[in-house]
């Protein structure tokens, strides 16, 4: 039991970090400063193959147990302190891990908007016909025109 406490404690410490550091990554979007987003991606690398290696130390334990997860392997533990510690720990690192992907998730989209807007702005440069603003990617414009049968015009004089 101490073994999982102790790679649930790492777990908890390396989602904070890596935590940080997309918030971090997230500053250097906004603010549109290559340096420190290319700093904190650097970063976050190094927090996720820690985080790998934790979660292999993981697998091989379960694996000793013939177990699927550690809640499982909790479940079928006798109960005492260290069983509930070990559930608060793991609830933690289950939320912490949504956080970061929740956070990743910003960050992607963050950056899609960001190379939209690189697009579009080329495009111009460079006097391409282009939309008047950049948009929706056009499988997402197909399917809304086939939603609402576009094809037809509002205010058609041969209607």
């Amino acid at each position: 039991m101490g073994e999982i406490i102790k790679l649930l404690k790492q777990q908890i410490d390396i989602c904070r970090r890596l935590l940080q550091a997309v918030e971090q990554q997230r500053q250097g979007l906004c603010s549109g400063s290559g340096g420190l987003m290319s700093r904190e991606t650097k970063a976050m690398e190094v927090l996720l193959i820690e985080l790998r290696h934790i979660e292999k130390r993981q697998a091989l334990l379960l694996k000793g147990t013939a177990t699927r997860d550690l809640s499982e392997l909790l479940s079928r533990t006798a109960p005492s302190e260290e069983r509930a510690a070990a559930r608060r720990l793991l609830q933690e690192a289950g939320a912490l891990m949504s956080e970061v992907r929740e956070a990743v998730a910003m960050n992607g989209e963050l950056l899609d908007r960001h190379m939209q807007y690189i697009l579009f702005s080329i495009n111009v440069m460079a006097g391409t016909p282009a939309d008047v603003t950049y948009d929706k990617p056009v499988k997402e414009q197909e399917k809304d025109k086939a939603q609402t049968n576009a094809d037809t015009k509002m205010f058609d004089a041969s209607v």
